[in-house]
């Protein structure tokens, strides 16, 4: 099957590299895979793993794109491909626009994506509105946003795992030949750990990954050990990640107040690193505290896909753990829908775990999966008749 996805470039975004890893593992399952963007980082990543890679400004905003979109026709005339996934409301306006003026008989079939709700209100501008709703198939990143794409445009959602007409809800799967918990940590990777930091050895680690800045669970990361120190000594906080860009300060404040809340002996901050694989294997729970908007769950799959139980109170996170693992939902935040406790139901779930953490069931939710997944219902739709079929967003 020949699937081309139309991006808005792949400039090292979370999008971006949603984009590479589906077309990478595309590539690996047999399919032939390309991607149109406005070029970026990513570009030659895409490229060395057998992904076609056409630049075109497909990220300009504007209602008169006369001349791309003249040019994103004769690109698509010439790739003769079997679907075309639009990406985001921006790239979904492009793509059926020219989509719609291509002959019938060989036009591809139009998917569109939505990954998360525009900051800027229900699809903000006006010439946008409704163009990620125009997909023959609809993919939502998660169930929640497939709910308010449903009251937006009056489009049901269909149930998990069935190939009925409505929004399908897929999720970013996770490279788990990447995160492979059945691989060993090496003792030469624990050893030099805990040569460099000699004060974490014989502790239990809770790990909180992530950009650092306002919002984003550092904050309250520091509440929860002051709160959980009281009862247990062997606690010991990490926080991985680097400061968001004008947020060094911020980061600085953060060390000087975990000293002020006498934590100095109970958490590292330890900046970005390149093992992650590692950590999530080697940590007792993973966290995800930021605030809902602030989050896409990437934190909470990858740790699952490990075996490592993880805590969540809002947003992604709180909806793939109440699928893999409910121990790690404070009640008082999965009774609020989109999430939000205060410290002490989070302290109260935390304790849980520590004590005894129940089994997680993390299947269907690898990259492998959800992309197979994905090409079975391109291929019921390249299958069915000329009826418009709609379906949800990818993540």
């Amino acid at each position: 099957m020949r699937i081309v996805q139309l991006v808005p470039s792949m400039d090292g975004s979370k999008l971006a590299q949603e984009t590479l890893e589906f077309a990478q593992e595309l590539a690996r399952q047999g399919h032939e895979s390309s991607v149109i963007s406005a070029g970026g980082t990513l570009v030659s990543r895409l490229t060395l793993h057998n992904c076609q890679h056409l630049e075109l400004p497909v990220n300009r905003k504007g209602f008169f794109n006369h001349r791309l979109h003249r040019r994103l026709y004769h690109q698509l005339e010439s790739l003769q491909a079997d679907v075309l996934l639009c990406r985001d409301s921006l790239c979904s306006w492009h793509g059926w626009k020219v989509w719609s003026r291509l002959p019938e008989t060989t036009r591809p079939r139009l998917v569109t994506a939505l990954h998360r709700w525009p900051a800027g209100g229900p699809f903000s501008g006006a010439w946008q509105n409704g163009a990620v709703s125009r997909g023959e198939l609809v993919l939502a990143s998660s169930r929640n946003l497939a709910q308010r794409m449903s009251q937006r445009f009056s489009m049901p959602v269909a149930e998990p795992g069935s190939c009925e007409q409505g929004i399908q809800v897929i999720y970013r799967g996770v490279n788990t030949r990447e995160l492979d918990r059945r691989a060993p940590v090496s003792g030469h990777w624990q050893h030099r750990l805990l040569n460099s930091f000699p004060q974490i050895e014989g502790r239990s680690w809770l790990l909180l990954p992530g950009d650092i800045g306002p919002g984003r669970g550092q904050e309250r990361f520091l509440e929860l050990l002051a709160e959980l120190k009281k009862t247990r000594d062997d606690l010991f906080g990490l926080v991985v990640g680097e400061a968001l860009p004008g947020q060094e300060k911020f980061a600085r404040g953060l060390e000087r107040r975990a000293e002020a809340m006498g934590l100095a002996e109970h958490v590292l901050f330890l900046g970005a690193r390149r093992d992650m694989r590692e950590l999530y294997a080697s940590a007792r729970i993973t966290f995800d505290l930021a605030e809902p908007a602030l989050t896409d769950g990437r934190v909470v799959c990858e740790s699952l896909a490990m075996g490592c139980p993880a805590i969540a109170d809002g947003g992604l996170g709180l909806e793939l753990l109440q699928q893999c693992f409910p121990q790690g939902v404070p009640v008082e935040a999965a009774a609020q829908g989109e999430g939000g406790c205060g410290m002490e139901p989070l302290v109260r779930t935390s304790v849980s775990v520590l004590d005894a953490a129940k089994s997680i069931q993390f299947a269907g939710f690898s990259l492998a999966e959800t992309t197979a997944q994905a090409v079975r219902w391109f291929d019921e739709l390249t299958a069915a008749s000329s009826q418009p079929l709609a379906v949800s967003v990818v993540k």
